[in-house]
């Protein structure tokens, strides 16, 4: 049985999700150090592409994150991230596809697991919240693995995997013998996300891309057909 990745943020849900939970800690901080929320999202977020540039999983760790940022700015310590979260768990929405692929994909006998950079403590609220976390058979998070998606232990055992970041969708899966269909505009998204990793488009290129995620289940069983096929023979 094959096992299929799919990313979360940007693919089964909307880029920009989290964006009203972030909101809300940023204005609790910015109180607390008077200045604007504004002012502290962004700090916050220079702080996660810091730790991003260095391939650290910390990056994803907003607790830490917001931590960080208001000791800087002189507000202690940051507001609970998860009660945030909670009072913005109900405007989280999925992508259009996604349990129609998920399912799919499952009906096809593949292993389905969810791959994110996300913490566990984060991302599961949102899974169950979305009714994703019950289809699939595992999910994959980068404290659990004390890595993002760029090693070996992330990737053990899986032979595909969807996803919209062409770094870590892309880029790191293809390093590590998966294949990749990657989930909107490559040539657009590639070269505005791999030159701030420092990565060559010219490195790395999706084995398929798809433009819906209805169109996955599809393109992954194609993928896989022609990878098992032996070399010469017909179609």
């Amino acid at each position: 049985m094959a096992t299929v990745l799919i990313d979360l943020d940007g693919t089964l849900i909307p880029r920009g999700s989290w964006s009203s939970t972030f909101a809300d800690v940023c204005r609790q901080i910015a109180g607390a150090a008077g200045t604007s929320a504004e002012s502290v999202c962004a700090r916050a977020m220079a702080i996660s592409a810091e730790l991003l540039r260095a391939l650290d999983w910390r990056a994803f760790d907003w607790q830490e994150v917001f931590n960080r940022t208001a000791r800087e700015l002189g507000a202690g310590g940051a507001p609970d991230v998860l009660e945030a979260l909670s009072r913005h768990l109900h405007e989280f929405t999925l992508n259009e596809g996604a349990v129609e692929a998920v399912t799919a994909l499952k009906a096809g006998g593949y292993r389905v697991e969810v791959a994110t950079n996300g913490h566990a403590r984060y991302q599961l609220p949102v899974l169950r919240h979305l009714g994703i976390y019950s289809l699939v058979d595992g999910v994959r998070t980068s404290d659990a693995h004390r890595c993002p998606k760029t090693c070996a232990e992330f990737f053990r055992g899986a032979d595909v995997i969807i996803g919209d970041n062409p770094a870590f969708d892309v880029y790191f899966p293809k390093r590590f013998g998966l294949l990749a269909v990657f989930y909107g505009d490559w040539e657009r998204e590639a070269r505005a996300y791999l030159s701030r990793l420092g990565l060559k488009l010219s490195d790395v290129t999706p084995d398929a891309t798809v433009r819906s995620l209805r169109e996955a289940p599809r393109v992954v069983s194609e993928l896989l057909r022609r990878r098992e096929r032996p070399a010469g023979l017909p179609r």
